[in-house]
């Protein structure tokens, strides 16, 4: 990727945000902005509170000469406050992605039917992770265009605050063999029909993954939004004394099969969960990696 020089991460989104928005933004959201729209809600709790008071038989202050709005005005009131708070919304998360955006970026510029798309799609965007999530993607859009396809930004607008916790909770336990960049989440192994298995009695063996946070529920959650693979996968038979690495975080994993016909079991991420993974800084989960050894160490020598 050709660089260019430092800082322009930022400008190039001010930039993009002048020629798509029609006008800058500021990094928060300004105060006369945020009082008109409290003034509005605080107008209609005390008109709430008025009509409470009325049926509890409270003495209420009311002026006999008033008449309060008319449909259409309280309906084009909806609608302003409606159109205040998206646009709220994708200031936000302009200011959001400015904390995120690389000190280097490529040397061509975002597709403005991307970002364009991009804008429709987060003015609807409120709960502040959620708006992180999607800070980070503009963010490395900008660093690398073509980083982010429309099918994850779409994916990702009807994606709820728990799926996402889910998708969080998965990204913890995600191992990648190396020089591959997919996901896995390793769970059990297999070993097909041998002598070994009839002295030992035993053939196979499966983690359960709920006990470190990920659910059943969740994998297929996951699994109906397309983040992971349909079925669990299976690896090619390992080769004795072949060495295989595995990179879980900052964790290097070297191994070897101790017998022929062995299989591991894990989820595949697709390659829209590949996409979001990056921007989900996941941590080590321990007990997991611990548990991981454990479960291989019939069939696996790990070094160190």
């Amino acid at each position: 990727m050709q660089k260019v020089s430092a800082g322009r991460g930022h400008q190039r989104l001010l930039q993009l945000a002048r020629n798509q928005l029609g006008h800058e933004f500021a990094a928060k959201t300004s105060t006369s902005d945020s009082e008109s729209v409290n003034s509005v809600q605080s107008s209609e709790f005390n008109q709430r509170h008025q009509r409470l008071a009325q049926r509890s038989g409270a003495p209420v202050a009311i002026d006999s000469d008033f008449k309060g709005p008319s449909l259409h005005q309280r309906a084009e009131r909806r609608e302003r406050m409606h159109k205040e708070r998206q646009q709220s919304n994708l200031e936000k998360i302009m200011a959001l992605a400015l904390d995120y955006c690389p000190e280097y970026v490529a040397d061509m510029d975002v597709d403005p039917d991307w970002f364009q798309q991009y804008c429709d799609l987060v003015l609807n965007i409120s709960n502040q992770t959620m708006q992180q999530l999607w800070a980070k993607i503009l963010a490395g859009e900008i660093g690398q265009p073509g980083s982010f396809s429309l099918k994850t930004l779409f994916l990702l607008q009807r994606m709820s605050f728990k799926e996402a916790l889910a998708l969080q909770k998965a990204a913890s336990l995600t191992c990648r063999v190396r020089l591959q960049d997919s996901g896995h989440i390793y769970f059990g192994y297999v070993r097909k029909p041998s002598i070994w298995q009839l002295l030992t009695g035993r053939s196979k063996a499966v983690l359960n993954l709920s006990q470190f946070g990920l659910t059943f529920p969740q994998i297929l959650s996951l699994i109906d939004l397309n983040l992971l693979h349909q079925i669990e996968i299976e690896s090619g038979e390992l080769i004795p004394e072949q060495t295989l690495q595995l990179q879980y975080h900052q964790h290097q994993l070297t191994c070897k099969a101790k017998h022929s016909g062995v299989v591991l079991q894990y989820y595949k991420f697709t390659a829209v969960g590949v996409e979001l993974l990056p921007l989900l800084n996941s941590q080590a989960n321990p007990a997991y990696l611990q548990a991981v050894k454990q479960l291989f160490s019939p069939v696996l020598d790990f070094e160190g």
